[in-house]
């Protein structure tokens, strides 16, 4: 009976059945070659301990200390007029938009989760303001992609201009359309406590963050040694070859969709020019990917915020910020 019932579910929704199989197959490869699984999921550690871990732990700690204690309240009330004028979202949409922008994913998922259980916002001010505040940060695009992977750290700060940009004017596209009268009263809590709960909170969110990396950059590598990746990105390959791009492109891509730094990595091994290769990775650091999405989303879905509409904010981001992108290559 339990088996009927399992079976019609995945009879009734091919998407499932997609998702299912590819879990399947997956599977069956980490039992064929365990030893590449195990070194992938050592490099993706690695990183996450040399360079992801130093990077979020702090702000994951400081930020949850001004959500706490209220500080965040007072820094969005210096954002007040240009958020409410933009976006008519509440001031501390401005903080949200701050914080994210200098520490990068996760920071304002996870900054929307908290302020929303503090109950300092609403769902649909967690809407609101995700659409213009879930950005990579500086340490990421200018010196991780720009200048470590592409040598260039003009490039990286085009790349940055671009991507903060089009998140901003992504914002304007999902404006609310009243004015949020939320203005609930926010009560610190003891002193005594919130060192060591604001150090125990952190330190979960960023094991989270890294259990997503290692499960995605193992993904990642399945995906390539089995051929998946290539099959998947043919049918791009094949676009990019009729318009004239190198169909290389189409691997770095799909690769990006999964998990962004992969795909930057690998696109920096095709030899693009930077005026090339900045649409490029406008649109794969806007759209974030698979991964960032998991990350964010097991942060900031307690706000009502679903995958659907995750999706189509980062979809539109990425257009915007490719468009920008198109027109600043032209003065590389």
């Amino acid at each position: 009976m339990v088996k009927t019932r399992f079976f019609r579910a995945l009879a009734s929704n091919p998407k499932l059945v997609a998702v299912n199989a590819l879990i399947c197959a997956l599977t069956i490869a980490l039992a064929v070659d365990p030893k590449q699984c195990i070194a992938s999921v050592h490099s993706a550690l690695g990183m996450f301990v040399q360079s992801v871990l130093p990077a979020l732990l702090p702000y994951f700690f400081f930020t949850k200390l001004l959500t706490s204690l209220g500080a965040a309240r007072a820094i969005g009330d210096l954002f007040r007029r240009p958020v409410a004028l933009l976006y008519n979202a509440p001031p501390i949409g401005g903080y949200v938009c701050l914080m994210s922008l200098l520490s990068g994913y996760p920071v304002g998922a996870r900054l929307l989760g908290d302020l929303y259980k503090a109950g300092v916002i609403d769902g649909a001010d967690a809407r609101c303001i995700s659409s213009f505040a879930s950005t990579s940060g500086p340490l990421f695009v200018v010196g991780t992609v720009g200048t470590a992977m592409f040598g260039s750290p003009r490039l990286g700060y085009a790349l940055l201009a671009c991507h903060v940009a089009g998140a901003l004017l992504n914002g304007l596209l999902y404006r609310r359309r009243k004015t949020s009268m939320r203005r609930s009263a926010f009560t610190p809590p003891c002193t005594d406590n919130v060192l060591a709960s604001a150090m125990t909170d952190s330190i979960l969110s960023v094991a989270l963050v890294g259990g997503y990396i290692a499960v995605f950059g193992l993904a990642i590598d399945l995906l390539i040694s089995t051929g998946i990746l290539g099959a998947i990105a043919s049918p791009l390959a094949k676009l990019l070859s009729a318009l004239g791009q190198d169909p290389r492109v189409a691997n770095s891509l799909a690769a990006g969709a999964v998990e962004l730094t992969r795909g930057c990595k690998l696109l920096s091994e095709i030899g693009l020019e930077t005026k090339t290769a900045l649409p490029y990775l406008a649109g794969m650091l806007s759209f974030g990917g698979v991964a960032i999405a998991v990350q964010s989303l097991s942060f900031c879905s307690v706000c009502g915020i679903r995958i659907g509409f995750f999706a189509l904010t980062k979809a539109t981001q990425a257009a915007i910020t490719i468009s920008l992108a198109c027109l600043v290559s032209l003065v590389l």
